[in-house]
């Protein structure tokens, strides 16, 4: 009898897909910039921002990847970066937070910091539908006055492809 149990229960046990251990992902984000300082702040649309990126697992559980990349900004302004981090994405879960810093390099410099939040659907046998929020504050570099900083909200879509 246990041993019928036993063979209904392995029978019925799907085997769990293991999380893979790179991923690469396409980015692309919009939003509202808020900069000031010295008490004045004025409010305009963000760069379209652009990235491209890819990660690997650090940790199992919880789940942590770090990540880096290129970074580009048009529209209303041009310059390119890097951004690199770390992502909680917990197992079984959705569900995503990552924290990072930001170097834009050319053709001025901006040093930052950017923390997301966020979900994926897996929507291919490959890859996955992203959204987040991503909060972006620029506090130096020669493209700030000093004394001045520049925080960016951004509603950010993303491709993550994990087939590797």
């Amino acid at each position: 009898m246990r041993s019928i149990s036993l063979l209904l229960v392995l029978a019925g046990a799907a085997p769990a897909a293991a999380d893979p251990l790179y991923e690469a992902e396409l980015r692309v984000g919009y939003g509202i910039s808020v900069g000031g300082g010295q008490g004045m702040t004025s409010t305009r649309s963000t760069p379209l921002t652009l990235a491209a990126l890819g990660s690997i697992a650090i940790n199992e559980e919880p789940r942590v990847l770090g990540f880096g990349g290129l970074v580009v900004e048009t529209l209303d302004r041009s310059s390119a970066g890097v951004m690199a981090g770390v992502r909680l994405a917990p197992a079984g879960s959705p569900f995503r937070l990552a924290a990072a810093g930001t170097w834009m390099v050319a053709p001025f410099t901006l040093w930052g910091a950017i923390a997301s939040a966020g979900a994926c659907k897996r929507v291919g046998k490959a890859w996955s539908a992203c959204g987040d929020l991503q909060l972006t504050a620029y506090v130096a570099g020669s493209d700030l006055p000093d004394g001045h900083s520049v925080t960016q909200f951004q509603g950010v879509l993303g491709m993550v492809f994990d087939a590797f």
